[in-house]
C-alpha cells in the first residue's frame, strides 16, 4: 500500500502519523511541513512533486494549493477539510462557523474535484461546540484527523467506502481573513460581538484596534448592555475598568492592549484621549 502525502497547517504531522499505521511506503511532498518530515520513516521517500511517481493515490492534510484540472486526470486526491461540507467550504472555517453561531463544528474526508472543496463525502465526524476557545477545536480536529485519516484512506481504496456526493444548495463560503479583518466593527450587536472575541483567541491573532495607523490587540474586555442612540465607535469615557467605547447596543471596556508584533501590555487609556474615534 503507497501513497502520496502533502501537509500543511496544524494538522499535517497527526495525518502523516496516521497514515503511517497503513500504509508500507509514503511518497513525502518535499514542502510539507517540517514536523512532517521531521518524523519520516526509513521507508518514506520525498519527492519533488505529485508526478514524480507512479503512485495513484495522493491524501491532502490541509495543502493550500489548489489541484488543477490536469493533475485530477493523472492521480486520485483525497481531501480533509477541518469543518462540516458543504456548510462551509474555503479558508479559516472555524472562525466563520463561530461567527454564525453553528452548535456543531467538524471534519469532512472527501474527494476533490476541480472546484473549491465540492468533491463527494468520504466521512464526516461531528462534535458539539458551546464556547471552547479556538485552540480546543484545533485539538479536536487534530485528534479526529490522527484517529482515522489513515484507516480511511486505505478503505476508500479498497473499495469499502462509496463516496456521497454534496448538497451544493446548502454550501456556504468561508473567505480568507488577514489582520484588517481582525479590526473591530463596533455597529456589531453584542452577541456577535461575544461572538467575534470567542472565535479570535491564541494561537491566531485578537481582536484589533487601529490607532493612529498602527493595529493594537485587545487583551481583555467586558461587553455592556446598554441601547441607547450615541456615538458609535467613540472612546466615551474612562474610568477604572477602562475605556468605553459606544456600540450598537451598548459599550465595550477595553483595558489594556498591546501594539501588534510587540508583547508589551499597554493601558489603551495611556493612548487615546476621551472622544477618540475607532475606525476599521
Amino acid at each position: 500500500m503507497e501513497i502520496i502525502y502533502a501537509g500543511a497547517t496544524h494538522y499535517g504531522a497527526g495525518a502523516y502519523r496516521s497514515l503511517q499505521k497503513f500504509f508500507d511506503r509514503i511518497y513525502l511532498i518535499k514542502d510539507n511541513p517540517q514536523d512532517v518530515l521531521e518524523i519520516k520513516r526509513d521507508c518514506d521517500v520525498v519527492i519533488d512533486d505529485f508526478d514524480s511517481v507512479e503512485c495513484k493515490y495522493v491524501f491532502l492534510g490541509g495543502y493550500a494549493k489548489l489541484i488543477t484540472a490536469d493533475q485530477l486526470t493523472q492521480k486520485v486526491y483525497i481531501n480533509v477539510h477541518g469543518a462540516i461540507l458543504p456548510r462551509w467550504r474555503g479558508m479559516h472555517t472555524t472562525f466563520w462557523s463561530i461567527m454564525n453561531g453553528d452548535k456543531e463544528l467538524g471534519v469532512t474526508f472527501h474527494l476533490v474535484n476541480e472546484y473549491m472543496d465540492d468533491g463527494d463525502i468520504i466521512a464526516q465526524f461531528k462534535f458539539e461546540y458551546h464556547g471552547q476557545p479556538v485552540s480546543e477545536v484545533n485539538e479536536e480536529i487534530d485528534t479526529i484527523i490522527e484517529n482515522n485519516a489513515g484507516r480511511l484512506c486505505s478503505e476508500y481504496i479498497a473499495g469499502k467506502i462509496q463516496p456521497v456526493p454534496q448538497d451544493k444548495t446548502q454550501a456556504m463560503f468561508g473567505a480568507r481573513r488577514n489582520y484588517d479583518d481582525c479590526l473591530i466593527d463596533f455597529t456589531m450587536s453584542n452577541d456577535m460581538l461575544k461572538r467575534y472575541f470567542t472565535a479570535l483567541t491564541r494561537p491566531y491573532p485578537l481582536p484589533m484596534l487601529l490607532i493612529r495607523g498602527e493595529k493594537y490587540e485587545v487583551l481583555d474586555h467586558k461587553i455592556i448592555a446598554r441601547d441607547y442612540y450615541g456615538p458609535t465607535g467613540r472612546a466615551v469615557n474612562v474610568d477604572n475598568e477602562g475605556v468605553w467605547i459606544k456600540t450598537s447596543e451598548g459599550f465595550l471596556v477595553i483595558k489594556n492592549v498591546q501594539k501588534l508584533g510587540n508583547d508589551m501590555k499597554e493601558k489603551l487609556s495611556d493612548i487615546i484621549p476621551l472622544g477618540y474615534r475607532f475606525r476599521h
